[in-house]
């Protein structure tokens, strides 16, 4: 790390962690039901007071872990660097808890804090996130979905029309049903609702096997899919490339990627049309 002025040293890094209500039960084809989502932030304070703020997320499970590898590993190490040094600190935060990270928790408590870190150089330097990655626009195509794998299909419908209804002109929703017949009489709803035009994304989260990730992106063939996101479990990336090749099915993977390693991987065995990395973890 390089010499500072002490003004822009790290003076304390503060851990807060908040349960966050659901107004209803929501269900996806492997984590089951979720009752409410779990967020914890970390903001680091510079010594002239100047404050960064990141978050990341759970899906109920985890935060208190989260939060401890926060407050008792990164927060004493970070203390008195220097905070410009964002990637130079990355990288010292991931070899700080190496012996016990390379993914999992430690990548969500990493996170939070690399947010906190990028938020400050952008107060900084005046420059938004996009810009500061090296972004060519500061727009993007954005889609609507939910964690609906529970909801029945007038429900599941319900929900669409308020997307469209929003302005959204893509959708996304949850397959993993107990049978594929189940599956293909969703998405053939949701493509006859939505029409032609929108652009439409299913999401298995991992719950398949390749024979069935096959099938049911076969079945998915005539609506006209973007993609087909996290049919099996992330870790298999030659599975993807096998069903890839097997149906050519546009892939989408990656929120459960937690290293750059890992997405090198993917890029070279998996043959994704997509890859999904979650700033948050």
């Amino acid at each position: 790390m390089t010499t500072a002025p002490s003004a822009t040293r790290i003076a304390r890094v503060t851990v807060r962690l908040f349960d966050v209500p659901l107004a209803e039960v929501l269900s996806d084809a492997k984590h089951g039901d979720h009752t409410h989502f779990e967020l914890i932030t970390a903001t680091v304070t510079l010594a002239d007071g100047s404050e960064g703020t990141g978050y990341t997320y759970t899906g109920g499970k985890g935060g208190r872990a989260i939060a401890a590898m926060i407050e008792h590993d990164l927060a004493p190490f970070l203390v008195g660097k220097e905070a410009g040094d964002v990637e130079a600190l990355y990288d010292a935060m991931q070899w700080h808890v190496h012996y016990v990270a390379r993914g999992g928790v430690a990548s969500f408590a990493i996170s939070a804090v690399d947010i906190a870190l990028w938020d400050l150089r952008g107060k900084r330097t005046g420059q938004p996130l996009w810009q500061m990655a090296g972004g060519a626009g500061n727009r993007c195509h954005a889609y609507a979905g939910g964690i609906d794998l529970n909801f029945p299909l007038p429900k599941l419908l319900d929900s669409i029309r308020g997307y469209l209804d929003r302005g959204f002109n893509a959708v996304k929703i949850k397959v993993g049903q107990p049978t594929l017949a189940e599956d293909v009489a969703r998405v053939k709803a949701v493509r006859e609702l939505i029409g032609p035009d929108v652009t439409f994304m299913v999401d298995a989260n991992y719950s398949m096997n390749e024979e069935q990730a096959i099938a049911a992106a076969r079945a998915f063939a005539p609506y006209d899919l973007t993609w087909f996101e996290e049919p099996i479990i992330p870790d298999n990336y030659k599975g993807y490339g096998r069903i890839a090749e097997a149906t050519g099915m546009p892939l989408a993977m990656g929120e459960n990627l937690h290293t750059i390693h890992e997405f090198e991987y993917a890029v070279e065995d998996a043959r994704l049309s997509y890859l999904q990395p979650d700033g948050s973890n």
